[in-house]
């Protein structure tokens, strides 16, 4: 079963939801389509949102800048 996300790359105000195969960890490398191409980019934050059961929402802060 697939995770769903909100991402936010770079603090961009632009938000995307995509999902994956399984939650990412701070600190991890991810691959993404962005502008059609892959981006590697590294997780900085994840953010779990409450709401009701069916509309909890995970948040992922993602950075290009890979130290």
């Amino acid at each position: 079963m697939a995770v769903r996300c909100r991402v936010s790359i770079d603090d961009a105000r632009d938000v995307d939801e995509l999902a994956f195969q399984e939650l990412p960890r701070v600190g991890e490398s991810v691959s993404l389509p962005v502008e059609g191409s892959n981006m590697d980019l590294r997780v900085l934050r994840v953010v779990h949102v409450p709401g009701s059961e069916q509309s909890a929402t995970t948040m992922l802060e993602l950075t290009s800048k890979i130290l």
